[in-house]
């Protein structure tokens, strides 16, 4: 039995772009960059290691191509099982604030190409999440600290951050289940 995707968004997103089209690692490189580029640095080094993970894992597929002038290419592909790992990540809330900026934005980026009727209930389901993650800062807030002034500044900043995220999300929630015109 393979062992499951680390859960890595570079890997998902990798994926995402690869059931859009197959490719070869450095146009990979440059799809990431143009579609995620306010949210992702990836260095070369990291995706090919990811790629090499992603192939590991029977998730990606690749080929050699011969093109008419130069070396040859590998082409990768997403497999049926990366198309089917994509989806369950892709359509997943996440549980953490900090995966808020980089993990959820790459989710609605893909869906709003790839799947927008699935947009509003990722939404929806993240709205849900935020309430959970609320009530799961405020009762570890309640834990005692050796600085509870600082504990008690700490939680109102969380606290904040996730209203204001729910508030965000929920403000601009009809506009970003509306697909995305890919440019042909």
């Amino acid at each position: 039995m393979r062992p499951p995707l680390r859960g890595f968004p570079v890997e998902f997103a990798a994926l995402g772009f690869l059931i859009e089209e197959p490719m070869h690692g450095y146009a990979l490189r440059a799809r990431i960059e143009d579609g995620l580029g306010p949210l992702w640095q990836v260095a070369s080094s990291q995706l090919y290691q990811v790629l090499h993970r992603l192939e590991e894992q029977q998730c990606v597929s690749k080929s050699d191509e011969a093109p008419s002038s130069g070396p040859s290419k590998k082409i990768y592909r997403a497999t049926e099982e990366g198309v089917k790992a994509f989806w369950e990540w892709a359509q997943e809330p996440v549980d953490t604030m900090r995966n808020v900026r980089v993990e959820f934005a790459a989710k609605l980026y893909f869906l709003r190409r790839l799947k927008p009727s699935a947009v509003s209930t990722l939404i929806d389901r993240q709205l849900g999440a935020l309430e959970a993650i609320e009530d799961r800062v405020t009762s570890e807030g309640r834990k005692s600290s050796d600085d509870p002034v600082l504990n008690e500044a700490w939680l109102k900043f969380q606290q904040a951050t996730i209203t204001c995220f729910y508030r965000w999300l929920s403000a601009h929630r009809t506009r970003l289940s509306m697909p995305k015109e890919i440019e042909e």
